[in-house]
């Protein structure tokens, strides 16, 4: 491997040493390359170590060694509940007590340090700090721990930039048979990143089987649902959609929104918030869709996290505009605007973060031209963001961009253009087992989807075996049109007013699991009765069943729960 360097690192005191590889090759690694196979740093995390320190260090050193790794202890439990800030705070108080002692030790230190900055910063979205911090780690650390962490934190920044040449470089670190709860939770991100290369690749089998891989290492390694499994679901609920299994997908990820609130990764949270606003969407509930993406939004101004504010930002942008809500629209697009401006200001024009944020403000502002002034569009930098798209490995995400070009193309009267970017789309998607975002397709794209398969229209490429799933396509998308609700229910004021107090208590009892028999032994009412409170809620809510019921009522207040029941 030409971007790696073997650095050996013990697994625990009194093993054989394993090599592992280290990605460098790159500028942020510098000079340390060859402090990596020193060979002299102590195993700071071993209870041997810590043994040796308190014999021959004397009761002062022992003691402040023995307070720093209780402070090691505390920052990795905030790294495990994805508490970003308050690892950091306790990792820059470690670093100052740790210079105290001797320079072995400190060095030692210094590598857990750099580890626990590394993750926290990867999870706050910070690949420009995360990554030279991993790489730091990985010249000072020899422990299995640290270097796992530091090997899974390379590997999410390198996949983030879609350098995935040094991505495959770095070598994955196996686990021994009992690992500890951070190697654990390593494992299970190092599967859910490869899962996320090959669903952003459109290997969608592939993207499923890894990321199922990923749920079970983390329920064989850690034994309870953690928070860190919201990524790996989202991959298999995005594949549940694209394959038209949008209930599936939905139920999925609503076991999870509450963690996903609360403790979760941005990789998690973007992809949840947005399926499920998509979801919402192909089934003609607009106003439920812009609930969920303006959550989206605050926990992205909670977290600190740039990428998915402008995501919810973007998708508000598209479903405004494609109900001719222009200025609503215009409105969202102004935000957005600011917060490019702010992300390129703060880590620079070509840091990964700002060229998404980038990309997502050029799509919806071609997006509100289309309504305000078709004559406007800016062809130009749109095929520009479908090129850095597709560059950085996201063909996935290109997709949507194609479409806006295919329709941007058929405005601004490049007929034959749209024509062919369209057949090219189709063929690939058929050829992936796309579906769900091409029946997602806009009107126009959709009217040119039609005359295709009727044959209306001349093309350069052969259409002839694209006309059987271009035709499935118009059929599934009239079926979700006929089957979809009003635009805005959830807009509606009376709509949170009109539920009795009864009707909450039986939505939040549902919200629990609770079946219909078991909510009237509850109340000391009868089944009956439930059902005909439930009936009503249903109606009151516009909605069709108890999942929709108790997702709705959560985000409208009238309840408070983890959203967790059966469907």
């Amino acid at each position: 491997m030409n971007d790696v360097v073997a650095c050996e690192s013990l697994s625990t005191v009194g093993r054989t040493p394993r090599s592992v590889a280290i990605p460098c090759g790159s500028p942020e690694l510098g000079a340390r390359q060859t402090s990596a196979a020193a060979g002299s740093l102590p195993l700071v995390s071993d209870t041997a170590a810590a043994v040796q320190i308190l014999r021959t260090g004397g009761t002062g050193v022992g003691a402040r060694f023995a307070h720093i790794r209780l402070d090691i202890e505390r920052a990795w439990q905030a790294i495990m509940r994805f508490d970003s800030r308050e690892a950091l705070v306790i990792a820059d108080l470690i670093e100052q007590q740790a210079n105290r002692l001797s320079v072995t030790v400190t060095k030692a230190l210094h590598g857990e340090i750099a580890a626990l900055r590394a993750a926290a910063l990867a999870f706050q979205d910070d690949e420009v700090a995360a990554l030279p911090a991993a790489l730091s780690a990985l010249a000072l650390g020899r422990s299995a721990p640290t270097v796992q962490i530091a090997l899974t934190v390379c590997r999410s920044v390198y996949w983030r930039r879609g350098d995935l040449k040094r991505f495959y470089s770095v070598e994955r670190v196996k686990l021994d048979g009992r690992p500890g709860p951070m190697q654990a939770v390593s494992a299970l991100f190092d599967l859910a990143l490869d899962a996320a290369v090959a669903f952003d690749q459109m290997r969608f089998n592939a993207a499923r089987l890894l990321a199922a891989d990923a749920l079970e290492a983390g329920r064989r390694f850690l034994g309870t649902p953690v928070p860190a499994d919201a990524f790996p679901a989202a991959i298999i609920a995005q594949v549940l959609y694209e394959q038209r299994q949008v209930d599936e997908a939905e139920a999925l990820i609503d076991a999870r929104m509450a963690d996903i609130r609360e403790r979760s990764t941005l990789e998690g949270a973007l992809r949840s918030h947005v399926l499920l606003a998509r979801i919402a969407a192909s089934r003609g509930q607009a106003g439920r869709a812009l609930v969920i993406l303006g959550e989206a939004e605050a926990l992205g101004v909670r977290r600190g996290w740039p990428r998915l504010r402008a995501a919810s930002l973007a998708y508000q942008v598209e479903i405004e505009a494609g109900h001719g809500r222009v200025d609503e629209a215009a409105q969202c697009l102004e935000r957005l605007a600011a917060l490019a401006r702010e992300k390129r200001a703060a880590s620079g024009s070509g840091s990964n973060a700002a060229l998404e944020i980038t990309c997502f403000h050029t799509i919806a502002r071609v997006r509100v031209a289309l309504v305000r002034s078709p004559g406007a569009v800016d062809i130009a930098s749109l095929r520009q963001a479908h090129f850095d798209t597709v560059r950085r490995g996201g063909l996935y995400a290109a997709v949507p961009v194609a479409l806006l070009l295919v329709e941007a193309s058929l405005v601004t009267g490049r007929r034959g253009e749209a024509v062919e970017g369209l057949v090219n789309l189709l063929k690939l998607a058929q050829s992936v087992g796309l579906h769900q975002t091409l029946v997602d397709c806009s009107v126009r794209v959709a009217e040119l989807i039609e005359a295709i398969v009727q044959r209306r229209i001349a093309s350069v490429h052969d259409t002839g075996e694209l006309l059987p799933y271009a035709r499935l396509l118009l059929v599934h998308r009239q079926r979700g049109t006929r089957h979809a609700v009003e635009p805005f229910p959830v807009r509606r004021p009376n709509a949170a007013a009109g539920v009795s107090e009864r009707e909450r208590l039986i939505v939040s009892l549902m919200g629990q699991g609770l079946s219909n028999k078991q909510i009237a032994a509850e109340l000391c009412i009868a089944p009956e009765t439930v059902k005909s409170h439930a009936k009503h809620l249903y109606t009151k809510l516009s909605v069709r069943n108890r999942t929709e019921a108790v997702t709705l009522a959560t985000r409208l207040g009238l309840i408070h729960m983890p959203m967790i029941f059966s469907a």
